[in-house]
């Protein structure tokens, strides 16, 4: 109503020419405003902030109305520009402490959701204002226009008292509005530090020139609708005011119910199916096919109405909210500063730089100009969408990095909670050399002979470590080194530990293996491997000691090709030892042995461990037992795991292959072990249509069992039915995510993961933010509705919605 009024007064009274001084008071005033916002609006609440302003504006507009009604008044071009000050502050404010509220409440994902549902209650206000406005201006009761409006501001001041009772997650004491900043950045609260907020942020900067742009792109489109206006109704005095207060009375609504058409039509569907900065964009690629349009055809009223509702349109049903969206993410204590800033001095100060971009484009055409405003002609009003065309690139590339930007700030409002367990882990236990130290202990329990070979493995791997053999020590007794003397012909029994001390450890690591590894030495050991084979479980010892003693020779020895025998032995200690040995040679010949052990409950970690460390060499062995369905499942699933652990490519290629053709009974196991392989080798991948159809598969299982969930009776038995769901529930929903942690970077899914799992509306909704704009399509309509933060029913029929989806296909 009030836009109406001091548009219809101001272009009656003064004409075209009176605009650029009009644009530059407001923008002069709406910086004074903004120094006095950015110090009241952190000294105290945003409810009293937006009451407190809606009080103003109802009285001081009453009190306007009071002036325009004097003789002087009525015609006093002085009041005129009062009026038009007044109403852009008005409508600047009353926005700008709107949007703070919307970005205060709600989460993106919420934003988005309701967007459509918040504006239409201002679209519908601006149908009802502007038919108010239209049927009255030409009644007795015209006169009552502005009072009504001031009567209704104060109306909302009483609908804001029941917004701000509504208590919000995340605000001080559970409670809303949110608290305000005190102490050293109260003190901040300056224009000087609105400015360096804005310009040291780049999504917030990016947001200034989005909007200064697309302020004076709407300058530009506001003269050539005024002028097509002006020239239609052409006349003067009173009855040029009627007439025009008239045509922007029924224009207004009109121009709204087409918005209502777009918010319904348009804004939400491009919302869902578009990330940030393709949602931005829509607006310049409107308003470059109007300006084709105003160039090709003639100009006219009903041109001027095609632009300004191209322009009108989709700026407020697309273009403000989707601008809105982008500050959600931002720090609270940085969008306090800026929005403000931003909404009232930038957009302000842009209405100037329009008028002076109109008045400069004139100059160059060498346009009458009357008051810094060029006079009415249709040529310049049509030419001017060269003006606009050259802006909307700009325009565009700012749309651009808003988004990418955008992203970014969703990022950093989602955080890691927890790092991988096995990580963790081995970051702060080195479990193979406990196992090493732990075994030693152990086998001065078995002989001294496998002690001291223990001792040397512990040499060998540089892993004696003063500590080390201070635990040994105090651990184990006094070992003698007899029998080791005897073998290799060493003089004396010495303690073991301190004959380590005095020999040099080169001289240890470089004759022992030399002296295990000549042809004497093996055919000693191999005619004493005999006698010990043919010896019943009493031997078992012996066997012990000879499969730790192979692992120092070398890997073309003659014992070593016996390997294979002493990990098939019926000891499972014997076993585990031979299979130690067996890495550190990596004889090949020794591989379908190790692998026959996974099946093994005794065995399965040491044979985990040893194919582990012949790394990529096992790789192709595992793949082809991976394959073989003839394989036992425990076999098989011990398999996905080493092949994991290993990480090299053959290995994430076997993964990768299991998961595409296998037959799907090792699917977690394999999705699990591909999402480890992925956290330690980035550069592993799989097709991303593997990734997509199993995706599918669980998208499907997890609306199934929640649909399932949501039927379930009460009692003790559907508690545990209840307990088995829920769990089935985070488990798919978790491979889910390990799914799309293979196709994108997995670091940020699996923060994004975390957050969702935490369940609160804060995480969840910026989290689910980030995959709206990060996955593909397809992906991105199968898992989002999966994690919306949604209540159960509603939930319940997007799921459905989504099972009906993947039937069709």
């Amino acid at each position: 109503m009030i836009k109406s009024l001091r548009t219809a007064d101001l272009l009656a009274k003064m004409g075209l020419g009176a605009f650029p001084i009009a644009y530059f008071l407001a923008a002069v005033v709406t910086g004074l405003l903004v120094l006095f916002h950015a110090r009241v609006q952190f000294r105290t609440s945003l409810h009293a902030l937006v009451s407190g302003s809606l009080v103003f504006f109802a009285v001081s507009g009453l009190l306007l109305e009071v002036a325009l009604r004097t003789r002087a008044g009525a015609v006093s071009p002085v009041l005129s520009y009062v009026y038009w000050a007044w109403a852009s502050l008005l409508i600047v404010t009353l926005l700008t402490h709107f949007w703070m509220i919307v970005n205060e409440m709600f989460t993106p994902r919420e934003a988005k959701r309701l967007m459509g549902f918040l504006t239409t209650g201002g679209i519908l206000g601006s149908v009802l204002g502007g038919l108010l406005v239209g049927f009255l201006s030409q009644t007795a009761l015209a006169g009552g226009l502005l009072p009504l409006a001031c009567i209704m501001l104060l109306g909302c001041g009483l609908i804001s008292r029941g917004v701000f009772k509504v208590p919000q997650e995340g605000t001080a004491a559970a409670g809303w509005p949110p608290a305000r900043e005190t102490g050293p950045e109260k003190a901040e609260a300056s224009f000087r530090a609105s400015f360096d907020a804005v310009r040291k942020n780049r999504l917030l900067a990016s947001i200034a020139g989005i909007v200064a742009l697309g302020v004076i792109v709407s300058t530009c489109v506001e003269f050539q609708f005024l002028s097509a206006a002006y020239g239609h109704y052409f006349g003067s005095g009173r009855a040029l005011r009627v007439a025009l207060q008239t045509f922007f009375g029924f224009f207004d609504p009109a121009l709204t119910l087409f918005v209502l058409f777009l918010n319904i039509a348009v804004a939400g569907f491009l919302f869902k199916k578009l990330k940030s900065f393709g949602t931005l964009l829509f607006t310049p690629a409107v308003l470059v096919a109007a300006s084709a349009a105003v160039l090709c055809l003639p100009f006219g009223l009903l041109i001027g109405i095609l632009i300004r509702g191209a322009d009108e349109g989709t700026s407020f049903a697309v273009n403000q909210s989707a601008r809105e969206l982008l500050y959600i993410p931002v720090p609270a204590r940085l969008r306090h500063r800026a929005k403000p800033f931003i909404d009232m001095f930038v957009s302000q100060s842009a209405k100037v730089a329009g008028a002076v971009v109109l008045y400069l484009f004139a100059v160059a055409l060498h346009k009458e100009i009357k008051g810094f405003t060029p006079v009415f002609d249709s040529n310049l009003a049509r030419e001017l969408s060269w003006v606009v065309i050259v802006l909307l690139i700009p325009w565009a590339v700012l749309s651009y990095r808003a988004g990418r930007a955008y992203l970014d700030a969703i990022g950093d409002n989602i955080h890691p909670l927890w790092p991988r367990a096995e990580k963790e882990l081995a970051e702060k236990l080195d479990v193979g050399r406990a196992k090493l130290v732990f075994d030693t202990i152990d086998s001065r329990n078995h002989s001294s002979v496998l002690y001291a070979l223990h001792l040397f493995d512990l040499l060998a791997e540089d892993q004696l470590t003063p500590d080390v053999k201070e635990a040994l020590a105090e651990k184990s007794a006094e070992v003698r080194a007899a029998a080791v003397a005897d073998r290799f012909e060493a003089e004396g029994t010495p303690q073991l530990l301190t004959v380590l001390d005095d020999m040099p450890a080169e001289e240890v690591l470089t004759e022992i293996p030399l002296i295990m590894s000549s042809a004497q030495y093996q055919e000693v050991m191999e005619a004493y491997f005999d006698k010990v084979r043919g010896e019943l479980p009493g031997a078992e010892v012996k066997r012990m000691e000879l499969a730790k003693a192979i692992g120092f020779m070398g890997p073309d020895s003659r014992l070593a090709s016996r390997l294979p025998e002493l990990i098939d032995d019926g000891s499972s200690q014997v076993s585990r030892i031979a299979m130690r040995s067996a890495a550190r040679l990596k004889r090949e010949d020794a591989l379908p042995a190790i692998i026959r052990r996974l099946e093994n409950v005794l065995t399965e970690p040491d044979a985990a461990d040893a194919l582990q460390k012949y790394g990529d060499r096992a790789a192709s062995a595992l793949a082809g037992s991976l394959q073989d369905r003839a394989r036992g499942p425990a076999l098989r699933r011990a398999a996905v795991e080493v092949l994991g652990k290993i990480g090299t490519p053959t290995a994430g290629l076997a993964l990768a292959d299991e998961l595409a053709d296998g037959p799907g009974d090792l699917d977690p196991a394999v999705i699990d072990a591909l999402d480890r392989l992925r956290s330690e080798h980035e550069e592993v991948s799989v097709p991303p249509d593997t990734v997509g159809r199993k995706t599918l598969e669980l998208a499907q299982a997890y609306c199934r069992t929640y649909l399932e969930l949501q039927v379930l009776g009460r009692g003790a038995g559907a508690e545990d039915a209840r307990q088995r769901l829920e769990g089935s529930l985070r488990a798919t929903l978790a491979d889910i995510f390990k799914l799309l942690g293979l196709s994108y970077p997995q670091k940020d899914i699996r923060t994004v993961y975390q957050n969702i799992s935490t369940g609160r509306r804060h995480a969840v909704g910026h989290a689910v933010e980030w995959l709206d704009n990060v996955l593909k399509k397809d992906i991105r309509d199968l898992v989002l509705p999966l994690v919306e933060d949604l209540e159960p029913e509603e939930k319940a029929r997007r799921l459905e919605k989504v099972l009906r989806t993947l039937s069709q296909h």
